[in-house]
């Protein structure tokens, strides 16, 4: 199956799954360029503004983040395309960033791993959609 994980699948793998198993899951799906700003930024405030991870949780998951990009396939949003997200989100009513998960998995016939509810809805317009759990299930 081939699939792009957006950043809340692609931090959902990384905090719930052993090692091993989130990358070989990750190291068969693809994640957007920006993805690793998205899940940095959301480790770093459960970190820094929420207290709901320690240091050492906030290292390990950084350390599996790293290891997580080095084995995925990295794709981006053409500068062609941005006319197309913006389209999307746009008429949808969702975020540029979440738009951009649209349109890569719609252009690339990849399949959108989300959590989250409200892009799944929007997403399943344009693409197949699916969530870890899923993917978990066929492994």
């Amino acid at each position: 199956m081939r699939f792009l994980l957006d950043a809340s699948s692609t931090l959902q793998l990384i905090k719930k799954l052993e090692e091993d198993m989130a990358l070989r899951i990750l190291s068969e799906g693809c994640v957007l360029d920006l993805g690793k700003y998205e899940v940095g930024n959301a480790l770093w405030k459960e970190h820094i503004l929420r207290h709901t991870i320690t240091e050492d949780e906030f290292d390990e998951f950084f350390r599996l983040l790293t290891s997580v990009i080095i084995h995925s396939k990295i794709v981006r949003v053409e500068a062609q395309d941005l006319p197309d997200v913006a389209k999307i989100a746009a008429k949808e009513k969702i975020t540029f960033y979440d738009a951009s998960y649209v349109e890569v998995a719609k252009g690339q016939n990849l399949i959108l791993i989300t959590e989250d509810q409200k892009l799944a809805k929007a997403a399943a317009k344009y693409t197949k959609t699916a969530t870890t759990n899923d993917l978990q299930r066929e492994k």
